[in-house]
C-alpha cells in the first residue's frame, strides 16, 4: 500500500465497526493526538466555532495529529477540512467517515487537491493470512461465508450471531436514517432483504420496486445510498462501449456476508445450504475480496461481470490500467471450466482462471498498511 502524502489530509472511509478508529489509535498511540467525533454534540459545536485561522492555530497547537471521527455528521465538513489543511503547522489531519453520503461528494470536490481518500473494509483474507496463516484462512472459509469478517466477529466468534443482529438492527443503517432522510420503513427493509436474497443475480430496479412497494427511482436511490454506506457493491456489466455499459443490467453484492445473512436472519452453516446458495455466497465472497485487494493496492483496475444476449456469462472481469482483460469464474470445487466460446471469440487476448475454495490463496498476495 502506497504511503499517503504528508501534505494532504487523510480521509478514511468505511462502514461502521470496520475498525477505522482502532486502526488510527494503534498507529498514533505514541503521538500527541486530539480526537474529535461527529457523534458528539460538544465536538460538533467546537468545530463549528472555528471562525478564523487563529482559532484553528490554537486548536492544533502542540498536536502531532488531529483526528475527526464520523466526519460525515459535521455540517460543512468539506470547507472545515480544507481550512484545517491550509492552516496546519506540522500537524497531520485525519478524518473518518462511516458513510460517503456527504464526504465522497462534497468533501472531495470542495477540498480537491488537499485530501487523500482511503477505504477500510471488513478484514480481508490477506490480512487474516498475515495475522495467522493461509492454512487457517482456508480452514475458516465456511465460517467467513456465514458470519463475515467484521473485526469483532473475527475476534469474538462465540457471539457472532448476536453481534451481527445488533449491527444490522442498530448500526449499519445509522447514517442512512440520520443523513439521507431514509426512514426505517418496511419497504426499505424489504428491499434490503430482497437484495440479500438475490446476490449475484441480474438486478432489475423496476422488478424490485414492484416487490417491495417502491417506485423505480426510489429503488435506484436506495441502492445508491446503500452503496455509498459500504453495505452493498454494484457490479456493472462490461461493454467496450461505455454508453452501452450504462444501460445494461447490474449485479449487487454485499461487502460483508455476515451483514447479508443478518438481513435474512439466516445463519445456517455453509455446508448445510443448497448448492445454489453456496455458489452465490462464494461468488460474492471472491468478488469482494478481489475488490479489497485492488483497492488496497491502489491500482486502477475496474471490476465487472460479463454477459451476452445468449446468457453466456463470466462471473468477474477485471480491466487493468493498460486495458488488459482478466476473466474469473467462481466455483466451489476444482471442477474444470472454460471461458464461454462467445467471450473467448470476442476477447481472444483475455486471460481466464477459475477460483475455487481450494485455490483461493493463489489469487492474493500480502500487502501492508502504513497510514502514519
Amino acid at each position: 500500500l502506497e504511503r499517503p502524502p504528508a501534505d494532504k489530509a487523510i480521509v478514511v472511509f468505511g462502514a461502521r465497526q470496520t475498525g477505522k478508529t482502532t486502526l488510527l489509535e494503534h498507529l498514533f498511540q505514541d503521538r500527541k493526538v486530539k480526537w474529535l467525533s461527529g457523534d458528539e454534540p460538544q465536538d460538533r459545536e467546537l468545530l463549528a466555532s472555528l471562525s478564523s485561522k487563529a482559532d484553528i492555530s490554537i486548536l492544533l497547537s502542540g498536536l502531532d495529529v488531529l483526528v475527526i471521527d464520523e466526519a460525515q455528521r459535521i455540517q460543512g465538513i468539506d470547507m472545515l477540512l480544507k481550512r484545517l489543511e491550509d492552516s496546519k503547522p506540522s500537524c497531520r489531519i485525519f478524518a473518518t467517515g462511516s458513510s460517503s453520503l456527504e464526504l465522497a461528494g462534497g468533501v472531495m470536490e470542495s477540498a480537491a487537491g488537499r485530501l487523500w481518500p482511503m477505504t477500510l473494509f471488513p478484514l480481508s483474507v490477506t490480512e487474516l493470512a498475515d495475522h495467522n496463516s493461509w492454512l487457517d484462512v482456508m480452514e475458516s472459509l465456511p465460517i467467513r461465508l456465514t458470519v463475515g469478517s467484521y473485526p469483532e466477529i473475527v475476534t469474538h466468534p462465540q457471539r457472532s450471531k448476536a453481534t451481527l443482529r445488533y449491527l444490522f438492527e442498530s448500526i449499519v443503517f445509522k447514517d442512512l436514517f440520520a443523513i439521507a432522510d431514509i426512514r426505517r420503513s418496511e419497504q426499505f427493509l424489504h428491499l434490503v432483504r430482497l437484495l440479500a436474497a438475490n446476490i449475484g443475480n441480474l438486478c432489475s430496479f423496476s422488478s424490485l420496486g414492484q416487490q417491495c412497494g417502491l417506485s423505480t427511482p426510489t429503488v435506484e436511490r436506495c441502492v445508491s445510498l446503500l452503496e455509498q454506506s459500504f453495505i452493498v457493491k454494484t457490479l456493472p456489466c462490461y461493454s467496450s462501449n461505455f454508453a452501452t455499459e450504462l444501460k445494461k443490467s447490474k449485479k449487487i453484492y454485499f461487502y460483508d456476508l455476515g451483514i447479508r445473512n443478518a438481513a435474512l436472519d439466516n445463519f445456517t452453516p455453509f455446508s448445510s445450504r443448497s448448492d445454489l446458495e453456496r455458489g452465490a455466497l462464494w461468488e460474492n465472497f471472491v468478488i469482494i475480496e478481489r475488490l479489497k485487494w485492488h483497492r488496497y493496492r491502489q491500482d486502477e483496475t475496474q471490476l465487472y461481470f460479463w454477459r451476452d444476449r445468449n446468457k453466456s456469462e463470466v462471473d468477474l472481469l477485471e480491466v487493468d490500467e493498460d486495458g488488459s482483460l482478466h476473466a474469473f469464474e467462481c466455483k466451489l470445487t476444482n471442477a474444470q471450466a472454460k471461458a464461454p466460446k462467445s467471450f473467448a471469440s470476442k476477447y481472444p487476448d483475455a486471460s481466464f482462471e477459475v477460483i475455487t475454495m481450494q485455490t483461493l490463496h493463489r489469487f492474493f498476495q500480502s500487502e501492508t498498511s502504513d497510514l502514519s
